[in-house]
């Protein structure tokens, strides 16, 4: 306490004394000058220093000589038959003249399940001295239960190993895990990611040639980046609950959106489908809705009662994934039934009511159609379709499954007007999106996409057919795979 308050007593003392010189520059014109030197006496050199062979079976192939460059230890080896393995030892010194300590290790395997790796030797929390080093064996086996020639035949393991100065700071022990990398983890590493800042949305990715993972953070939930595939990518293949998938984007959660692709690489459908059976009310335009006839638009959106498409995408949800539910993140399915906020340019909307018969235009009539804006974001809660266990949305849904959205579709690089027979989300079939266009006063009109790739409005009466949505876990990590259609990525 009395050390405390000595301190106090001196800074008291000096801003007094600052307060005097300051008074006397500028009556006086004083210059007051303190000048110093002073040099870091310590240095931090941690590095790996030699890499060895310590074990091995007979026929292993080295095909790369193993190395070691500072920071960087790499080999490169092929493995014949169930039951090989190689051991390597490697070397870490710490040469610099600062205590260290092991803060995290990271340990990643991206390919076949056939080839296993171990790490022995070293831990989370242990110390490297200044002057000292240390050794830990990587083990690299053929698994011994494999019967039958894998497809994929490769593996890697990126191990990262984050020292930082011993302060004492109590580093729990733990052993290294060696991990899958997510999906989403691997589709940023195996793409080159561009900001979408130049892409100009009235144009398809076939006129304007864009084709591979972008990124905004424009209109995205909070601001979070979302990553989205566009044109006539080929490496956006997902293998999961016995089925093909197509990568639409990384959500802002980290959760991973697919669109039903088929039981082959070949794009199919899950059939055919009226949006809903009947349409002479806008209340039909929802996938879900509320009463119809009435005088206002709150009882009209209200989600009571379930469209014809949601009782069979709810149908198929329970016949083929339900068994996979763990798998299944509820991002939520935006079916936009926000008013347009002006016509186009041809067209009245005096009313823009959203109720009974009335003429009405919705969200996506102007921002897609017009000013071809696409967004990620739902403009009403209403209308982010979630089940119950969300924590956002209208928590209204019995599954975790929807429908794209147009927005989706001009992201991936489909227009309104012109055909693009080249990207990913082309079938060859006309299929249906979760998105609303209008109410023309006699029927309720959805929006679709056409065989040959552009989009476009359609009665929700009209049968054609339905390519499910939903969304896998952030954490959910690939078995194999680099996501082209001989390879997808493969999550069960």
């Amino acid at each position: 306490m009395k050390i405390y308050e000595k301190k106090k007593i001196v800074i008291m003392v000096l801003c007094t004394i600052l307060c005097i010189m300051i008074i006397g520059y500028a009556a006086f014109n004083t210059v007051l000058n303190i000048s110093g030197n002073a040099n870091i006496e310590s240095n931090w050199d941690i590095l790996f220093t030699t890499i060895e062979e310590v074990n091995k079976t007979e026929g292993i192939t080295i095909q790369e000589t193993p190395r070691v460059d500072k920071t960087t230890a790499t080999f490169t080896v092929g493995l014949k038959k169930p039951g090989d393995y190689i051991e390597y030892r490697i070397t870490i010194e710490n040469r610099g003249t600062l205590d260290a300590v092991i803060e995290d290790i990271v340990a990643k395997e991206d390919g076949t399940n056939a080839l296993k790796y171990e790490i022995e030797g070293i831990n989370l929390g242990d110390k490297l001295s200044h002057g000292s080093s240390t050794t830990f064996i990587i083990r690299l086996s053929y698994d011994n239960s494999i019967t039958s020639q894998p497809t994929n035949t490769s593996n890697s393991l990126a191990v990262t190993i984050n020292y930082v100065q011993d302060l004492g700071q109590g580093i729990t022990p733990s052993e290294p895990v060696i991990t899958k990398y997510t999906l989403a983890e691997k589709i940023l590493k195996d793409n080159s990611v561009t900001k979408d800042t130049n892409i100009d949305f009235s144009k398809t990715s076939e006129e304007d040639g864009t084709k591979g993972v972008y990124y905004t953070n424009t209109n995205t939930e909070d601001g979070k980046p979302v990553y989205y595939y566009r044109g006539a990518v080929e490496n956006n293949y997902v293998s999961f609950a016995g089925f093909y998938w197509r990568i639409i984007r990384i959500n802002e959660d980290g959760s991973v959106r697919l669109i039903y692709q088929g039981t082959n690489a070949t794009s199919s459908s899950i059939g055919i489908s009226a949006f809903n059976t009947q349409g002479n009310d806008n209340a039909y335009v929802g996938y879900m809705y509320g009463k119809e006839a009435s005088n206002n638009y709150s009882e009209t959106h209200a989600n009571i009662n379930d469209s014809t498409m949601k009782t069979v995408l709810d149908t198929w949800y329970q016949q083929n994934l339900l068994s996979y539910d763990n798998y299944i993140e509820d991002s939520g399915f935006c079916g936009d039934r926000s008013i347009a906020s002006e016509p186009l340019l041809w067209e009245t909307n005096d009313t823009a009511l959203g109720y009974g018969t009335n003429l009405t235009y919705y969200g996506s009539y102007n921002r897609i159609f017009k000013n071809y804006q696409p967004q990620f974001t739902c403009p009403q809660e209403n209308d982010l379709y979630t089940t119950k266990r969300s924590t956002k949305g209208n928590k209204a849904l019995d599954y975790p499954i929807g429908l794209i959205t147009v927005d989706e579709v001009m992201y991936a690089g489909g227009g309104s007007t012109t055909n693009n027979t080249t990207y990913y989300l082309n079938s060859g079939y006309n299929y249906w999106t979760m998105s609303s266009r209008w109410f023309n006063s006699a029927s309720a009109r959805g929006i679709m996409v056409f065989s040959t790739g552009n989009f476009s409005h359609s009665n929700i009466a009209n049968t054609i057919d339905v390519r499910p949505v939903i969304n896998l876990k952030a954490d959910i990590e690939i078995t194999s795979g680099d996501g082209t259609s001989t390879n997808p990525y493969r999550i069960i």
